[in-house]
């Protein structure tokens, strides 16, 4: 989705042949995964923004991992986990997640997607006007600090 509708470098078809434009996929896309694609295309499209290499974080239990030049080249920096606005988040799972992902030397980004009540996101216009928000969460280990 990324290639075709910001970079222009890649053609999506239909079975058919048919060329298919960014919206028609973006509606395709927000039919079978509604709210959760719209959170996720904005933050990887923020962080490819912000010129990181972004890949599946399912091996480490979160959303994205960001690489600086990709994962041919270095590991990656950070991971990334989506959460919704204003949901209870449980700690133990925080920190035992934050906790795994220091062990590996990542640092945690958690990551809010704002979509304003106006905004009508079956359209791929509406990334134009939904925010991406994030904090980054630093374990400090008492024995590196000696």
């Amino acid at each position: 989705m990324y290639l075709s509708a910001e970079i222009g470098v890649l053609q999506i078809s239909a079975d058919n042949g048919q060329e298919c434009m960014p919206d028609v996929v973006w509606k395709t896309f927000f039919g079978c995964y509604g709210i959760r694609f719209v959170r996720r295309y904005a933050t990887y499209r923020y962080f490819r923004r912000q010129g990181w290499v972004v890949r599946s974080g399912l091996h480490c239990g979160v959303d994205f991992m960001l690489y600086r030049d990709g994962p041919e080249y270095y590991h990656s920096s950070a991971a990334v986990r989506i959460v919704s606005k204003g949901s209870k988040r449980d700690a133990s799972a925080f920190i035992a997640l934050n906790r795994e992902l220091n062990s590996i030397k990542k640092t945690l980004i958690e990551v809010i997607v704002v979509v304003p009540e106006d905004c009508n996101i079956q359209s791929i216009d509406s990334i134009h006007c939904i925010s991406v928000m994030h904090s980054s969460a630093l374990t400090w280990k008492t024995s590196d600090d000696r």
